[in-house]
């Protein structure tokens, strides 16, 4: 389908100028779901109409209106419905755009999706923790690459702990060391 065709269909759906949901479409990376979303949360699907809402999306170029509340009618539920999934739906996309990867002396050793890493944690998560504390002190190195996670703050929490180990490890060493 053509964007074009695309926004048309979505104008028609939602109740918004061609404009609006062109617009919407661009924000949401052409996803029709993401802009329905996006669309709902700044109230313009029932005629057009802006509501101003707490953090939302809004439209500087079109009159805002205050005191409607989205708490009342039938579109309550499913417009709670479709935020929800919106969540969940870029959730799981985080979940398979970014990598857990585990390095050794600079080589890597593994890269799978943080869905994976999240699947195997629910799953056992006291076996996880075992494993991932036992391959800290067999000097491996965690980190989150990708877009969304690959950031400095979470990789270097990361190397702290990586280097927190080290220092267990090297602490016990002398203590052997001197001891034996």
């Amino acid at each position: 389908m053509e964007r074009y065709e695309m926004a048309e269909l979505l104008s028609k759906k939602a109740g918004v100028s061609l404009e609006e949901a062109r617009a919407a479409l661009e924000e949401a990376d052409w996803d029709m779901l993401d802009a329905m979303v996006l669309l709902e949360r700044a109230h313009k699907t029932a005629g057009g109409v802006n509501v101003e809402t707490d953090g939302g999306y809004t439209d500087p170029g079109v009159k805002q209106v205050k005191n409607v509340s989205s708490h009342q009618g039938p579109n309550f539920f499913s417009n709670g419905f479709a935020e929800l999934w919106g969540y969940i739906k870029r959730l799981f996309q985080i979940s398979l755009d970014n990598d857990f990867v585990v390095m050794r002396h600079g080589k890597q050793l593994l890269a799978v999706p943080v869905l994976v890493l999240v699947v195997l944690l629910l799953a056992s998560f006291g076996l996880m923790l075992v494993v991932l504390i036992a391959g800290l002190f067999c000097s491996c190195q965690y980190r989150f690459e990708g877009r969304q996670l690959g950031r400095d703050g979470i990789n270097n929490a990361m190397g702290k702990m990586s280097d927190i180990a080290d220092s267990i490890k090297e602490s016990i060493q002398s203590d052997e060391d001197q001891n034996g």
